[in-house]
């Protein structure tokens, strides 16, 4: 999905994500049953080349895990054709949480986060939000609060 630079509700979903990363980070040590999920921002080399300025792709990695305490690792799972040169899916990268656009915690269909994913579905039609509900395995999304 594109989005603007401009887009108000996109900017307030990262505030919130940033917000809230250390609830996050709770859910990634605690582990267990979940599915754990990070956005990242990738710089996009060859619409960057194209137009002369700095273009970026926004990826969701899954299966988010802590190294060492701190750093965080996860799995890339879809590419866009433009990345494929750098990135694969099923290929783990390590990154730190300032690196994190958006993150969400899928807990048996109780979804916690997913800032961004919470615009998009709130500008779909009632249908279009059960097939995403249902595409995204989300029973409940659950409010979360600003640290």
């Amino acid at each position: 999905m594109g989005v603007r630079n401009d887009d108000i509700e996109m900017r307030g979903a990262y505030a919130a994500a940033a917000a809230s990363l250390d609830q996050f980070v709770a859910h990634v040590r605690r582990g267990g049953e979940l599915t754990c999920a990070a956005k990242l921002r990738f710089k996009d080399p060859g619409l960057t080349e194209k137009l002369g300025e700095d273009r970026f792709v926004y990826l969701w990695l899954a299966g988010i895990e802590m190294e060492d305490g701190e750093t965080l690792v996860g799995t890339f799972f879809e590419v866009p054709p433009e990345l494929m040169k750098w990135h694969q899916p099923g290929q783990r990268l390590q990154f730190e949480r300032g690196d994190i656009f958006d993150w969400f915690v899928n807990d048996d269909g109780l979804m916690y986060g997913g800032f961004t994913m919470r615009v998009q579905r709130s500008r779909l039609s009632a249908g279009e939000r059960d097939s995403f509900d249902q595409y995204t395995g989300v029973r409940q999304w659950v409010r979360i609060e600003a640290n």
